[in-house]
């Protein structure tokens, strides 16, 4: 069931049912530190976080993609990723990761989001229509060890 959504500067249309389903499923996340550390420090969310993966049916444990650097602030890690839903963007401008900019995305807490049809490293199963969340978010290091080591 398709359900419209208002969210950032965008309004989506959903399949809340069919997402959920899709991320009820075993997915495959990568095992390295770095992801470990994200999919940890995700479980932990500030509560307007996780409302915004909650509204979209997406499952914050399970990024399609991740990448890690180094954050200016000590004990953090800039993360830029992205994640998939079942819908489309009805009203609000779509972002690429060349073109994510003040315009184009939505700031909550310590992540910035946007919505995307160019999308990258889809998974098997999700139906279409497929949506990309993109994100960059500054998150703490959570793990005892350390990246530096």
């Amino acid at each position: 069931m398709l359900q419209q959504i208002r969210i950032g500067k965008s309004l989506v249309e959903v399949d809340l049912a069919k997402t959920r389903e899709f991320y009820s499923k075993d997915i495959e996340v990568c095992n390295c530190l770095y992801c470990k550390n994200y999919i940890e420090a995700s479980k932990i969310l500030t509560t307007s976080v996780s409302e915004i993966f909650d509204k979209l049916g997406v499952l914050p444990t399970k990024p399609a993609e991740l990448s890690e650097f180094p954050a200016e602030e000590a004990e953090t890690r800039l993360y830029i990723g992205d994640y998939h839903l079942v819908g489309r963007v009805l009203e609000g401008e779509l972002c690429t990761s060349s073109n994510f900019n003040e315009l184009n995305t939505f700031k909550v807490e310590n992540f910035t989001f946007g919505f995307s049809e160019d999308l990258a490293y889809v998974p098997e199963g999700i139906p279409s229509p497929v949506l990309q969340l993109n994100f960059v978010a500054n998150i703490p290091w959570i793990l005892k060890e350390n990246p530096d080591d």
